[in-house]
């Protein structure tokens, strides 16, 4: 019976020590989780430049030889038009995140006949929510809702009838701004309009996908516009339009940037056509494609594309743009 105890307290040992090892194989596992928990929930900075060229309906004072006095008559006007929008996201779990959206308006109007006049304007700032679910290794969708607050300054163009019947009352500060952002919203390929539009609020409603197939990803989207305005003599009530789109991008080039992390570069193109549903002033149903470089690591990336329009109002007379963006993850 004695060789028997100490072959009983070997055993003991054993599955102490095995039982302590898988103790802390577990806590390890925890702590790990935790860490790739934390690392999932963080947040990003994005900093947005578009620059485009065209033409857009200003209004624009002319001399009246018999009484010295300005009128002002309503025409389209070459532009000059730049939008800059701070974003930031904060993601509040693994799938759900919040952002927020600053949008500025810098237009240079180039009448004919007159000085040019550059118009700085704010445009509405945005309220963001955004849900994402992995549903398998190569697919995931997006639900997400934003609300465009009518921080944006301006008044909608007095009419030819006004300004020939009344043109005292014109205010040609108001409508400058307006334009200044009608033009930055051009620019943009209407793609974000309840961004731009003084006097509405947004509710825009989105729904994704995101296809990734080894080096390909495909992201198509389709949201609704819906702009109501918050004055009561305004020319139009409401505003709904859809937006329909997607982008495509392949990784042509992948190298170490570091010895952790790896810097690729991807080419890629964005197209979309946005239609208005209600009655609008003006067509406001246009397509867009945007062929784009990105390039990028795990904390960064810095994309450039060309916005050019191939169909609708934008291309009579034609509009083209150019998008520079900056995204920094922490």
């Amino acid at each position: 019976m004695r060789p028997i105890v100490p072959l009983l307290a070997a055993a003991v040992v054993v599955l102490s020590n095995a039982a302590r090892a898988e103790e802390e194989a577990k806590t390890e596992e925890k702590k790990e989780e935790k860490k790739e928990a934390n690392e999932e929930e963080r947040g990003a900075v994005d900093l947005e430049v578009v620059i485009g060229g065209g033409k857009v309906d200003a209004i624009n004072a002319i001399p009246n030889g018999l009484t010295g006095q300005l009128v002002y008559e309503r025409r389209l006007t070459d532009v000059i038009a730049s939008g800059i929008v701070l974003s930031g996201r904060w993601d509040v779990t693994k799938n759900f995140n919040l952002g927020l959206r600053l949008p500025v308006a810098i237009a240079t109007l180039r009448p004919a006949d007159d000085l040019d006049r550059t118009i700085v304007n704010l445009g509405n700032v945005t309220l963001q929510a955004e849900y994402e679910k992995e549903i398998s290794e190569h697919v995931a969708f997006f639900v997400g809702a934003h609300v465009a607050l009518p921080t944006s300054q301006g008044s909608e163009l007095p009419s030819e009838e006004e300004l020939a019947t009344d043109p005292a009352g014109v205010d040609p500060v108001s409508a400058d701004k307006f334009a200044a952002n009608r033009a930055v919203a051009s620019a943009f390929g209407f793609a974000s309009n309840a961004l731009w539009l003084a006097g509405y609020i947004g509710l825009v409603p989105a729904i994704g996908l995101k296809l990734r197939f080894g080096p390909v990803r495909i992201e198509p989207y389709v949201e609704t516009e819906n702009m109501f305005s918050i004055r009561k003599n305004a020319k139009e009530r409401a505003i709904v339009e859809l937006d329909a789109g997607g982008r495509i991008a392949v990784t042509v080039a992948s190298f170490p940037a570091t010895a952790q992390r790896k810097t690729s570069i991807d080419l890629g193109v964005r197209a979309w056509a946005s239609f208005t549903l209600t009655d609008h002033e003006g067509d406001g149903d246009v397509g867009i494609v945007e062929p784009e470089v990105r390039v990028g690591g795990e904390k960064w990336r810095v994309t450039a594309g060309v916005l050019v329009p191939f169909v609708g109002e934008l291309t009579d007379p034609q509009w083209i743009s150019g998008r520079l963006s900056a995204t920094v993850v922490f």
